[in-house]
C-alpha cells in the first residue's frame, strides 16, 4: 500500500473560503474532491457524504473518476459533517488517494464555523472570507446557484398569457439563429412573447435537443443537428457525433456559452407558469450538468419531475447523476 503524505496548505481558511467558489454554492454533508495538477486547481468534485460503512466504497470510486482527470496528480479533500463521521471518511479518501498515487494537498473538515485536519481534531474557526474570494463566490452563485432568481410577477402573467400565441405561431424553420441571440440575450429587454417563445422551443424534445447541442458547439452544429432531427426515422438515425453530446461525450464545449445559455434558462423557468416550467428546468438541469454541476443539475431536473414524473429527458438526466456519471470533457484538460 502507497502511504500518502499530506502537503498542508499554508491558508487552509483561505482555501476553505474558496470551495463555494469552485463548486458554485456552499456544500453541507459533502466531500468536496479539488484535484490539482502540479500547484493549480482544476475544478472541484463533490460527492455526498457517504456511511462509516460506505466509505471505502465511494472513496475508490471517487478516485476513479480523479485518475482519469488529464495530467491531474494531487488533490485536497476536504469533508462536511460531524467529526465522528468525517475523521473515517476522510481517512478513506487519503488512503485511496494514495493508492493510486495522487498526492494529498490537503485533507480538512468542516463542522459549522469551525475546521480541522484529517487527525488532528483541533478545531480553529473559520476566518473571515477575503474579498476577492467573496467576489468568485457571488459571480459563481449568480451564475450556477439552485435557487431561481426573481422575477416580476406582472412580467411572469404577461409571459402566460403570450403562451397560447406562442405554441401556435413558434416554427422550426428559424430556431437556430434564436438560439444562438440567447447567449447575448439580455433578460431584462426580453419581451413576454419572447420569453413564451423560447419556452415552447424548450418543451418540444426536437428543438430542445437543438438547443443543447448547439449551445455546447456552435451555431453551425445546430442547423447539421436540426436537420439531423427533422429526417430522423426508425432507420435513419441521428449521426453519433451529434447524439454523443447529450450524454456528454466528444469535445469540451465553450463554458461561457453553457452559462450564458444556463442564465437564460433559469430566467426561463422562473418566469414561466408551473405547467410551461419543464422544458427550461431540463434544459438548466443539462447545462448544469455539462459544466460539471450535477448538485444543481439534481435539483432542476427533480422540480422537472415533480411536474411530469414520466419526462424521458428528465429521468435520463437523475440516472447520470445518479450513476455519478460525468461528461467525458470534464476529464480532459
Amino acid at each position: 500500500m502507497t502511504i500518502s503524505t499530506i502537503l498542508k496548505a499554508a491558508q487552509a481558511s483561505d482555501f476553505l473560503a474558496a470551495v463555494p467558489a469552485l463548486l458554485g454554492f456552499q456544500p453541507s454533508e459533502s466531500v468536496v474532491l479539488v484535484p490539482f495538477r502540479g500547484q493549480r486547481t482544476t475544478g472541484a468534485l463533490r460527492i455526498d457524504l457517504p456511511t462509516i460503512e460506505d466509505a471505502a466504497g465511494v472513496a475508490a470510486s471517487a478516485a476513479g473518476l480523479l485518475c482519469k482527470i488529464d495530467g491531474v496528480d494531487g488533490v485536497a479533500v476536504v469533508v462536511y459533517g460531524t467529526a465522528e463521521q468525517a475523521e473515517p471518511v476522510g481517512a478513506a479518501m487519503i488512503a485511496q488517494a494514495g493508492m493510486c498515487g495522487l498526492a494529498v494537498v490537503d485533507a480538512l473538515y468542516v463542522t459549522g464555523s469551525e475546521f480541522a485536519r484529517i487527525g488532528e481534531r483541533t478545531m480553529t474557526a473559520l476566518g473571515a472570507v477575503p474579498a476577492h474570494i467573496a467576489a468568485l463566490a457571488t459571480e459563481a452563485d449568480a451564475q450556477a446557484g439552485a435557487v431561481l432568481p426573481e422575477v416580476p410577477e406582472d412580467f411572469a402573467a404577461e409571459v402566460a398569457d403570450a403562451l397560447p400565441v406562442a405554441s401556435a405561431t413558434t416554427k422550426t424553420d428559424a430556431v437556430v439563429s434564436i438560439f444562438e441571440r440567447v447567449l447575448t440575450l439580455d433578460v431584462a429587454e426580453a419581451t413576454p412573447m419572447d420569453a413564451a417563445a423560447m419556452l415552447v422551443l424548450l418543451a418540444r424534445p426536437l428543438t430542445r435537443d437543438v438547443a443543447l447541442v448547439q449551445w455546447a458547439r456552435d451555431l453551425a452544429t445546430g442547423t447539421e443537428t436540426l436537420a439531423a432531427q427533422i429526417e430522423f426515422t426508425g432507420t435513419r438515425q441521428i449521426p453519433a457525433h451529434l447524439a454523443e453530446v447529450i450524454v456528454g461525450a466528444g469535445a469540451r464545449p465553450d463554458a461561457d456559452r453553457l452559462r450564458d445559455a444556463l442564465r437564460v434558462c433559469r430566467y426561463l423557468a422562473a418566469v414561466a407558469p408551473e405547467g410551461a416550467k419543464i422544458g427550461a428546468l431540463v434544459a438548466a438541469g443539462w447545462l448544469s450538468w455539462a459544466l460539471g454541476r450535477s448538485s444543481h443539475a439534481d435539483v432542476y431536473v427533480r422540480q422537472a419531475l415533480a411536474i411530469d414524473p414520466e419526462h424521458t429527458m428528465a429521468g435520463l438526466i437523475v440516472q447520470m447523476i445518479d450513476a455519478g456519471h460525468l461528461p467525458e470533457w470534464a476529464f480532459i484538460r
